[in-house]
This record gives structure tokens, sequence and C-alpha cells, in this order.
């Protein structure tokens, strides 16, 4: 009988190649095919889930286990109580279709999150074992390197849609805008260092994981975005900070104390030297704006007076928002006439607020905002709780994954303070999120059968 169930996990593999699609044809190029794609395949997978529960019984029996694990999950919980909150803002919105359907520019809203959680919920109910994932983490990077090449085609001049960037430009890959890439190659640092620390180490695998790490981390900093490295940064920190608490005295517990340390001094002499215009990136002039860190920067200084527009938008609808993809209503209402100078190219016109807290609180409200962080509080008491049974579980290098799953979403909610989500985020956060139920539902197996 044809396994339904497997082509539905083939169809969440391709998935994460969305990333990739450019749509020339259409008025925003890309963004709409991304969506279009995800979604297509999301719905498909769905579709073949659900004829392999009709037609695939014996299989289905034993996934019926599993689905009741992964219920009751307090991670799935909160994910799904975040779900139904955006769906019930959007219901009661100001203006529900936009709030529910989005618009072609963004492709975000009700529908899109309402696939994405069924893209996660998939996930969950069908990548039962650790090698799954590792796939969908390696598929991933060769989406990556798909994005990439784009970037650097158009740095070339090859793709005459996009016209001359050169590596002096912020690159933005298939991804479009520099604020998308950096955090998606965050992800995907994080991606390669598991499947890099989570197996068997030989000089080859050690070399070529290095290129890759190498490579990513490069075209990060070309990126140029401040906020994500900002993230990253205090990613790394918190990391080698739970490496030094966590590992047993010795040799590698010192590294980590001086890592520490020296990650410590570098962003304090970061701050320090923020305007002497020194490029991270030595050919590159440019990638200087990294350290350039000042609230009077005219993209902070829009910033701020988006977040005050947001929070008096906030305060005549506190409860669930303005729902989702209505922040534009909310800007013009309360619009900040500094935005306006006719002496200087500035954007006076947002339709986000370009911080993932203030977007949150804004169109779903306190509720909504609560639900969100709600998640990252439920993953960090889950980590807190399993951390010593992950360090044992992936013995000898677990003190290093455990600091890498700290990592990431210390890095995704530090860039979320002046960036907002897209759907090459959003697929990523969801994918963390699904491989973090797994991971602490595999945890507290072992236990019990300890």
């Amino acid at each position: 009988m044809f396994n339904y169930f497997k082509l539905s996990r083939v169809l969440l593999y391709a998935s994460v190649f969305c990333v990739i699609i450019v749509t020339n044809s259409t008025l925003f190029p890309f963004i709409v095919g991304k969506y279009v794609f995800f979604r297509g395949i999301v719905d498909l997978a769905l579709i073949s889930f659900l004829l392999g529960v009709i037609f695939s019984k014996n299989e289905w029996e034993a996934l019926r286990a599993r689905a009741r694990r992964v219920l009751r999950h307090p991670l799935f919980i909160a994910v799904s109580i975040f779900t139904f909150v955006f769906l019930l803002a959007s219901l009661f919105a100001y203006d529900a279709g936009a709030a529910f359907w989005s618009n072609f520019e963004r492709g975000d809203g009700g529908l899109q999150v309402l696939h994405f959680y069924v893209f996660f919920t998939l996930l969950l109910l069908l990548f039962r074992n650790e090698s799954e994932w590792k796939k969908i983490f390696t598929l991933s990077l060769i989406a990556s390197g798909l994005v990439i090449l784009y970037g650097i085609a158009a740095s070339l001049q090859i793709n005459p849609f996009i016209g001359p960037e050169g590596f002096c430009n912020r690159v933005a890959g298939s991804l479009g805008n520099p604020a998308y890439f950096a955090p998606y190659l965050m992800f995907m640092m994080f991606y390669a260092l598991w499947l890099w620390f989570s197996k068997k180490q030989n000089p080859l695998r050690n070399t070529l994981f290095v290129l890759i790490l190498a490579v990513l981390m490069f075209f990060f900093l070309l990126s140029q975005t401040r906020g994500t490295f900002l993230g990253l940064g205090l990613a790394v920190i918190i990391a080698l900070l739970f490496l030094s608490f966590s590992l047993p005295k010795g040799k590698w517990k010192n590294v980590s104390v001086i890592l520490a340390g020296i990650s410590i001094i570098l962003a304090a002499l970061a701050f320090a030297f923020r305007h002497e215009n020194i490029p991270l990136v030595p050919f590159c002039e440019s990638s200087s704006r990294l350290l350039d860190l000042s609230v009077s920067d005219q993209t902070a200084q829009t910033r701020l007076w988006t977040w005050g527009s947001a929070i008096k938008g906030w305060q005549e609808r506190p409860i669930l928002g303005w729902g989702p993809e209505n922040f534009g209503v909310v800007f013009d209402k309360y619009f900040d006439p500094r935005h306006f100078s006719p002496n200087q190219n500035s954007e006076t016109w947002f339709d986000r607020a370009h911080s993932v807290y203030f977007d949150y609180l804004t169109e779903t409200g306190i509720v909504g905002l609560l639900s969100f962080l709600g998640i990252f509080a439920v993953f960090f008491l889950q980590f807190w709780k399993y951390r010593r049974d992950i360090i044992t579980h992936h013995h000898p290098r677990g003190a290093l994954l455990a600091a890498l799953l700290l990592a990431i979403p210390v890095g995704y909610l530090g860039q979320g303070v002046a960036l907002f989500d897209v759907l090459p985020i959003y697929l990523n956060v969801f994918l963390f999120l699904g491989f973090a139920v797994h991971l602490f539902l595999e945890i507290r197996h072992h236990e019990k059968h300890a």
C-alpha cells in the first residue's frame, strides 16, 4: 500500500526550499513565490497525512502514541495557545479580512500562521527520531547555500533582475532584504553547529563544518544588520556563560570561562568604539555600520517614533489589539510628524513597528504578546528542567549542544527588539520549536525507561 505518511515527510523536507523562490513576474518577487510555495507544500503534506490516517491504519496506530505525547507537552500547548490567540486577534481585528488573508507584499496574517502551526504539528507527529530532524537541518543548510549563491550571482551581475550589488553593499541573497537574511543565517549556524557536534567527529568532517560556518558568518557580516549582530553577540555570551557554569572542573571549563570573559570584553570594546568606523569585513568599509550603535541614528530614531505610535495604538485596543496586518492603520492614526523631514531621505510610512514585541503588542494586544512570550518562558523552563539530561544524553559534547539549544532563542529574542518576523524567520522559529519539543520528549522517554 502507498505510504502517505512517507510522502508527507518528503513534502515537509521540501518546504524549507521555499526560501530560494523568486518570482520575477509578481509585484513582490521576493515575497509572493515563497509563501505560495510554502502554503502549497504544507497543504499537500496535510492532505497526505490525513489520507494516511484513513488508509494506513496500521502505521497510524503506532503514531497515536506519539500524538498523545506531543499534544500534552507544555511547549506544544504554548505554541497552540499563541496560534489560537493570533487567530482570535484576526477575527476581532479592525480589518478582519486583512488580518486573516494579509496582502501580496507581506503574505503573513492569520492564514500564514495557521500554515506554520500545521507545519509545526506535522513535524512533531512524523519526525520521530533525531535522524529525521538532522535531515531537515541538512536540507535547510543546502537551501541556505542556494540563497547565498543567488546573492553572489546578483553581486556579479549574473542576475539582471537584481542588478549589481557589490559585496560591500548589504547582501540579501534570495530573501530580498538584509534584515531577513541575517536572522535566517543565524538559524543556519545553529543547524550547522548541531549537526557538527551531535555526531562523532573526524578531520574531514571538522574541516567541512568549519568551512560551512565560515561562509555563513562571512555573509552574515555582509548583511550588515545591526539588530541581528547584537542578537548573535548576546547568544554567544549566554552560551559561553552557560558552559562556564555547567562544565565540570578542568581544561574545558577554564577555556569556556576565558572565552566568556573575552566575549564580554569585546562587546564592551565594540560599544566603546562604536563611532570609530571600524570595518568588520577587512575590504569592506561599509561593514563598520555593524558597530555604529546610536539611538540618535536615523534608523533608530524612526523606530523609536514608530514604537511611540505603537504604544498609543495599543492603549486604544489593549486586549487583542488592532489585528495582524493592521499596524498601518495605527501608524496613520498616531503618525509622528518627525517622520516627515523635507531635507532628508527618510521613510514616512510603516506597516510594521519594526520590533517583534511592539508588533505583537499593537496587532494582537497584551494577550497576544504574553502568549508569544509564554512560548519562550515554557521553553526556558523546560530547558532548565532537562539541561543535565541533555548534557548526559549527548555525551561527550552534550554541554555544547545544551549551550546551543539555549543560545538560539536568546539570539532570536535579542534581534527581535528592532526587527520583525517574516516567512524565512517564522519558518525556522517553528522548526526550532518543533525540534525542542521532540528533544524534551525524548529526554523524558529515556528518563522513564532508565
